[in-house]
């Protein structure tokens, strides 16, 4: 009988206290996670609008660079520039992405580094496809290797339209 009075005059209260101390810990435990969760997913977060961002181009300034860089490589390396139509752009939410063809005509090597020179070096756009086309030219008598680019570039709609 007077364990039973203890218990419940000193223990039972004690062992309440325990129990929800241990449960309040697991809740700080969880809490303490999930910062760090947060935190990677921020960090995530940034690299991927980085990411996006190198992709969003004001599309005036970036047609004249796109003309001048490749007209500039073309002469250099004694390249056929076939065709530099005009942007194709189609919406997509908030953005607009822009296309760019490029047709070529050249040497494996340097058509090759052109590519690479648009898409790493100057960072020009997006590659989205880059095919390689040999075909027998009936008035020159000899084959003939054209690249054909799709360069892509998105831009911010709503930017757009709130600047202007």
């Amino acid at each position: 009988m007077f364990l039973v009075v203890v218990y419940q005059l000193a223990l039972s209260k004690t062992w309440d206290l325990y129990v929800q101390n241990n449960a309040l810990e697991e809740k700080l435990a969880t809490v303490h996670e999930s910062l760090k969760n947060k935190d990677e997913v921020e960090n995530k977060q940034a690299v991927l609008e980085q990411r996006i961002a190198s992709f969003f181009v004001d599309s005036l300034s970036h047609q004249d660079l796109l003309i001048e860089t490749v007209s500039r490589y073309c002469h250099m390396h004694r390249i056929l520039l076939r065709e530099l139509p005009a942007m194709n752009t189609y919406t997509e939410g908030d953005f607009q992405v822009g296309t760019y063809k490029v047709v070529l005509e050249g040497d494996y090597k340097t058509l090759l580094q052109l590519v690479y020179l648009l898409e790493q070096k100057n960072k020009i756009g997006r590659v989205s496809s880059a095919s390689f086309i040999l075909k027998f030219d009936n008035k020159r008598k000899k084959d003939i290797l054209s690249l054909v680019i799709y360069l892509q570039n998105i831009q911010l709609h709503a930017y757009e339209e709130k600047s202007e």
